[in-house]
């Protein structure tokens, strides 16, 4: 796999992920459990990968459909 390939293979997991995580917040929430360690844990996660997805977008290295 060259050097390509592999970025876009770990842009497609950070996307992937970022989106993922949003479903488990939202199911978290609506068990009322968003006081948690496990939510925050994540929610942490999440800004994380959106820090890097908007670095991404700001070079025009991500589709905008992804998101």
């Amino acid at each position: 796999m060259d050097r390509l390939e592999r970025f876009e293979k770990a842009l497609d997991d950070i996307v992937t992920g970022y989106n993922d995580l949003g479903k488990e917040l939202e199911k978290l929430r609506e068990e009322g459990k968003s006081k948690t360690t496990k939510f925050r844990e994540l929610l942490g996660k999440k800004l994380v990968y959106s820090m890097i997805i908007t670095i991404f977008k700001r070079y025009d290295l991500i589709d905008k459909d992804k998101i």
